[in-house]
């Protein structure tokens, strides 16, 4: 009974996005086992039986690593290893997303992984019960979002849930709809440029808050005679700090070149354009001339005869 109900709190809390569940079911019926079992014998036999059963059918928090993939095979020097990588994403949006990330950040195959541009990407991670698109910097998580399975009622309730249980975990996430990284894949890298400032802002500053809040405590006991100004802490997060701001300006300064390209682009087709015009306009104006005067067009017509010559 004990065993069965562990399985049955295992299962419901996996379905409902509850995975203390089974935990709290083992401490209820080790309470139980303490209040209402008298021999010793048996009471040692119970709590094995509980937590034996709870530690082989709990859910794992961490991803085991399992023997190499082919992927943690793959370098830069191997021909065929984008295809390697396309062929481990689950849609064709998701192919997308990931030839949009290789082109951006110039990213190569490194253990596994994708490196390059300041950033680490990689696909299909397993966390907790869940299977990631996409993760960077193994805490920004990027979902793409098909329509077909992402835009029911059950189905939103189903990701802020997960959303909610990933975030628990510290993890940030990002969800891109299918249609824009297969139509608008420079939109696509745009939010994730944001997104990925966003949350190195925030982590730096969460690890200055924490260097401060250390500080402020060594402060408390008197200080020794030769103890250094400043805390070890503090320089630490002062360097990551730093590291942190830097990658998110140069993040902000690509989406600046970016956009300037764009503008100086669409400023050369509009000038090209413009020259072409006046110039038709020009012609136009001449052959006018040419076309009211005899005399002017026999003169232009000898002069033309012998330009060519």
């Amino acid at each position: 009974m004990i065993a069965a109900s562990l399985v049955v709190a295992r299962v419901l809390g996996a379905a409902r996005n509850k995975p203390d569940w089974l935990f709290w079911a083992a401490f209820g019926w080790t309470a139980f086992t303490f209040a209402f079992v008298f021999a010793s014998p048996l009471i040692l036999l119970q709590l094995v039986v509980i937590w034996g059963v709870t530690a082989w059918i709990r859910p794992k928090d961490e991803y085991e690593p399992g023997p190499p993939s082919k992927l943690e095979t793959l370098t830069a020097d191997d021909e065929d290893w984008h295809r390697c990588f396309q062929r481990h994403c689950e849609s064709p949006a998701e192919v997308a997303f990931l030839d949009a990330m290789v082109e951006a950040f110039n990213l190569t195959p490194e253990m596994g992984r994708l490196r390059g541009g300041g950033l680490t990407l990689q696909m299909q991670v397993p966390v907790m019960n869940y299977r990631l698109d996409f993760l960077i910097d193994d805490g920004l998580i990027v979902e793409v979002d098909g329509a077909r399975w992402h835009s029911s009622p059950e189905a939103i309730e189903r990701d802020a849930e997960r959303d909610k249980a990933l975030a628990k975990k510290g993890y940030e996430i990002l969800r891109i709809p299918a249609k824009v990284t297969l139509y608008k894949p420079e939109d696509a890298i745009k939010q994730v440029r944001q997104a990925r400032s966003g949350w190195l802002a925030r982590k730096a500053q969460a690890r200055a808050r924490r260097a401060q809040k250390t500080d402020g405590m060594m402060a408390d006991h008197k200080p020794l005679k030769h103890e250094p100004k400043f805390g070890i802490s503090s320089v630490m997060a002062c360097v990551e700090n730093g590291l942190d701001s830097f990658t998110a300006g140069m993040n902000g300064l690509s989406d600046q070149l970016e956009q300037s390209t764009a503008h100086m682009r669409e400023k050369s087709e509009a000038d090209c354009k413009r020259i072409l015009q006046e110039a038709e306009e020009k012609r136009a104006q001449i052959q006018a001339g040419l076309d009211a005067d005899p005399e002017l067009r026999k003169i232009f017509d000898q002069l033309e005869e012998e330009f060519r010559r």
